[in-house]
């Protein structure tokens, strides 16, 4: 087996950046291309709900095969996909093509997603490798803090397929960075095959691990909250407060700065204090700002404001800033081989849940504002409970 050449930190967090860009920029056009298509909410909903549920087959799909066939060739191969996605999505002439163009997207991005986290895990320890996660959150974080103002402003000002030909280009940058300076990080072994029963028995033998299912699913249940409002508060501000799509991703900015500080903050701490201390830190401070947005919508709802929904999601999203990067490591780093089958699993059960909350977000508005806000509240509260279970486990380690 060729020694590997771990790439930088740098060139992984641009990578990591291109799919969440991808999901992201788009969103504040949803209201836009629901009257473009002569749509309803429901179907154009299924442009996020379908992105989710295709990068966790990716993920699920690109950690398997890449145990076996290294993680450069899947990683270039889903670029390509991505970009060929983002060209589909542009020239759609109907709901059913764009569909089709997003859920291309992210069957080819679920790949760089993944294999960026196991890279990481390949070259660094348990604390070490918090570290350089809570940096591919931060790169998140970026891609997700200027992704809304960016697609608000395309959309208001152009059309909502220009949010495609500007990722096109942006991501035909990335994949010839990836060309020139990705290096293998794991490769396999001569005369390598793919074998489906024992990849299915290692997927099996992971979800047996309490520590690694309890860690997994405290980041994916945060990361369903924030995406259960970024999939429904467009509708809420456009057309139930009557803004625009640009003043969306204004004041989008708020929640995606505190996602972007809580992944920085952590970033410098977490080797300090640990990965549970930064989990529960996170948890708390979600836990605060979900709950008074659930009682300000119970007691105050007709005074409150915009920039005060956006503000408290902000406090919200630095609590997930906080943990994630944590939670991440928590869950890889439980088990000692096949880091790229259990990334893999860890971001397919992340996007399935978020893919099922943002399917459910709709129904809930149509109940009533109240509604989205009290799930978003559950959903903190059950990761926390799910840190517990990982802390309280034994560890359960697979040879």
């Amino acid at each position: 087996m060729n020694k590997p050449t771990f790439p930088s930190i740098w060139l992984l967090s641009t990578i990591a950046l291109a799919s969440p860009f991808a999901m992201n920029v788009f969103n504040p056009a949803m209201p836009d291309v629901v009257r473009a298509f002569g749509s309803r909410i429901e179907i154009v909903q299924l442009t996020m709900v379908l992105y989710l549920f295709a990068l966790g087959i990716s993920q699920l799909a690109s950690g398997m095969l890449a145990d076996r066939f290294g993680r450069r060739p899947l990683m270039l191969g889903g670029m390509v996909l991505h970009l060929v996605g983002t060209i589909v999505a542009a020239l759609a002439v109907d709901i059913e093509i764009l569909i089709a163009g997003r859920v291309l997207q992210a069957l080819g991005g679920g790949a760089t997603l993944v294999l960026v986290r196991t890279m990481i895990l390949d070259a660094h320890g348990r604390n070490e490798a918090g570290k350089y996660l809570s940096y591919i959150a931060m790169s998140i974080a970026v891609a997700q803090t200027l992704a809304p103002t960016i697609g608000g402003y395309l959309n208001h000002y152009f059309s909502w397929r220009a949010i495609f030909y500007f990722s096109l280009l942006m991501n035909l940058g990335i994949t010839l960075l990836m060309f020139r300076q990705l290096r293998e990080t794991n490769s396999p072994a001569p005369g390598a095959t793919f074998a489906l029963r024992p990849v299915l028995q290692q997927y099996a033998a992971v979800l047996k691990s309490p520590v690694y299912v309890g860690y997994a699913l405290t980041g994916a249940l945060a990361t369903a909250a924030y995406l259960g409002f970024a999939s429904v508060m467009p509708y809420i501000f456009v057309d139930q407060m009557g803004g625009t799509s640009a003043e969306y991703g204004n004041w989008f900015l708020l929640v995606s700065l505190g996602f972007f500080t809580g992944s920085l903050v952590a970033s410098r701490l977490t080797v300090r204090l640990g990965l549970d201390r930064m989990i529960n830190s996170g948890f708390a401070l979600a836990l605060l700002a979900a709950s008074v947005l659930v009682l300000l919508m119970l007691m105050l709802a007709e005074y409150v404001v915009a920039g005060l929904i956006f503000a408290l999601m902000g406090v919200l999203t630095f609590g997930r800033g906080l943990l994630q990067g944590s939670a991440q490591s928590g869950a890889i780093s439980s088990l000692s081989g096949s880091r790229g089958t259990a990334s893999g699993m860890m971001g397919f059960m992340q996007l399935m849940i978020a893919a099922a909350v943002t399917q459910i977000m709709p129904v809930l508005l149509e109940l009533g504002v109240v509604y989205v806000f009290l799930a978003i509240l559950g959903l903190v509260i059950a990761s926390g409970v799910m840190h517990t279970v990982a802390v309280r486990a034994e560890p359960t380690v697979l040879g």
